[in-house]
């Protein structure tokens, strides 16, 4: 499925290619529209569709404005433009942005679907290249460029001074003098029996970045791919660097058939300062690898220190994994751990040493947290002692103990952003009904960047800010249309939706079934509950 994002703001526009084009029957998915240009910027970062659609005339932020930022933020986003006019200089313009499509208002559901089609026929032949032997074969470097990667490995691993670094950048065509520089590393973990998924990976990054004169781009060894962004202004630091990491992680996850992990350093000011971000974007790398967890993550997010990585390198692994084990990996790690016992009812003497080792790991975790375990969980003195219960067995007794870990471990810890994320929550759940709710107002009220935030939410509740967003919107709605006689109009308006015939197809989209149906539905069954219980 291709998701398709609409900007126009001529309502009757909107509705006419929202409800003329029968979406279900296509390869395609409408996933949002705006009204105006600067409105879908702020979904945009965050619904990263496959298409955009387009009017070039808009308030605030026309079609080709924003077409600019996209083509820069999210270059694998197609665009289709529609203009009512047919003007040279127009399509002048959108052919220098590279636009896929230009169509003339009024546009037929036909023509749609026909530009739809061209666009997604060059999605996937962009897809082939990508893994095709040709491409692998362009990225065969001449010793002129090996020769400059191994330069640029030196200079952010701190093995050339700034006087001689400044000098030899000049000569390979490289401006290092252009204050405020941070390092992004890519960690491009090798799938066994796919070797040729680096140098894939390596073409995509490339893609994204090339038309950025920001950002020097090189390999690292096999797995690392490193971005140094240069010129880099304190006001929009978090918001670029988590913007072109976001772009990164998306391409290669939507082109290749694994994950990636981002680390990103803080930004310094001076040639001699980049060995430093390179240090903390490494460091974070790490953490990644130690955790498990494929994730972007910057300086900013963990405050690092020697005492913190040691401890992590030399943990127990059967430490690491408790510390950030979710309950449903639970019947996993026991099977893994207890092996071919673990259908047995009856606890044999491995049983009872493996529970021993679970128990000393959890009490470790919980005094690492500032509590004591006899004190949280009082059975854990007999537990470390492989003591178990008569009425179960060790296998039963491990499983009740992790989850009570877990249970703790949520409540009292979690990364830095919990406070953050519970205070947008709450902000979400206050202002839902506002239309003027967005991405870029519940970043600025947590006081983060809009990229950084969106990042920062979807990794920490699993879903992005506008799918949360619908869904608090879609669960008020059930509420109102089930125990309220309120007009489907009103509910609308009611739920944060500006647009009666959106919120409908929001609606469906989420439920399956219209706003009516869906009241009618309920209406019936609560008049079954009724009779019953009469």
């Amino acid at each position: 499925m291709y998701s398709v994002f609409l900007v126009d703001d001529e309502i009757v526009t909107r509705e006419g290619i929202r409800n003329c084009i029968p979406w279900d029957n296509t390869p395609y998915t409408l996933a949002g529209e705006a009204p105006d240009g600067e409105l879908a910027l702020h979904s945009l970062k965050d619904i990263k569709p496959d298409i955009l659609i387009t009017d070039i005339k808009m308030p605030f932020m026309n079609g080709l404005e924003l077409a600019r930022i996209i083509k820069k933020e999210q270059p694998w986003i197609k665009i289709i433009i529609l203009s009512g006019h047919d003007e040279f200089d127009y399509a002048k313009e959108a052919i220098s942005i590279n636009v896929e499509e230009y169509l003339l208002k009024p546009v037929t559901s036909s023509e749609m679907l026909e530009a739809l089609n061209k666009v997604s026929i060059r999605i996937e032949k962009e897809k082939k290249q990508l893994t095709s032997m040709e491409v692998l074969k362009k990225q065969i470097q001449s010793t002129e460029d090996v020769m400059k990667e191994k330069w640029l490995g030196k200079l952010i691993t701190g093995q050339i001074d700034t006087v001689s670094a400044i000098e030899a950048a000049g000569g390979m065509g490289i401006d290092l003098l252009p204050g405020g520089y941070a390092v992004m590393v890519i960690d491009l973990s090798i799938c066994e029996g796919n070797y040729s998924q680096p140098g894939i990976s390596r073409q995509i990054i490339a893609s994204i970045v090339s038309n950025r004169e920001d950002v020097i781009s090189f390999a690292l060894g096999m797995e690392k791919h490193i971005l140094l962004i240069k010129n880099i202004h304190q006001d929009s630091e978090n918001d670029m660097l988590y913007s072109i990491a976001q772009a990164i992680k998306f391409e290669l996850q939507r082109n290749t058939n694994y994950s990636t992990a981002i680390g990103i350093g803080s930004t310094v000011n001076y040639v001699r300062e980049i060995v430093n971000s390179y240090s903390e974007a490494d460091k974070a790398i790490k953490y990644t690898r130690l955790t498990g967890k494929k994730i972007i993550i910057g300086a900013t997010d963990l405050k690092w220190n020697q005492e913190v990585v040691q401890k992590l390198e030399n943990e127990a692994p059967l430490t690491t994994k408790l510390r950030y084990i979710e309950e449903n990996n639970i019947d996993n790690l026991i099977k893994e751990n207890f092996g071919s016992s673990y259908s047995l009812d009856r606890s044999s003497n491995y049983d009872k040493v493996m529970l021993k080792e679970f128990s000393k790991s959890v009490s470790d975790l919980i005094t690492e947290l500032n509590e004591e375990p006899i004190k949280l969980i009082p059975e854990l003195e007999s537990l470390k002692k492989g003591i178990v219960n008569e009425k179960t067995n060790a296998m039963e007794q491990t499983k009740l103990l992790l989850k009570e870990w877990i249970l703790f471990r949520d409540a009292n810890i979690g990364s830095k952003h919990n406070s953050q994320i519970i205070k947008a929550k709450k902000y979400i759940k206050e202002n839902f009904m506002s239309q003027d709710i967005s991405l870029n107002s519940v970043a600025s009220f947590v006081n983060t960047s809009p990229n950084h935030f969106s990042t920062v939410f979807s990794q920490e509740v699993g879903i992005t800010f506008i799918e949360y967003l619908t869904s608090v919107r879609i669960k008020h709605a059930k509420q109102l249309l089930t125990n309220s006689k309120m007009k489907c109009s009103d509910i609308t308006f009611e739920t944060g939706y500006s647009d009666p015939h959106y919120f409908s197809f929001i609606f469906k989209k989420t439920t399956g079934c219209s706003p009516s149906e869906y009241r009618q539905n309920n209406s019936t069954k609560k008049e079954t509950v009724t009779s019953l219980g009469q």
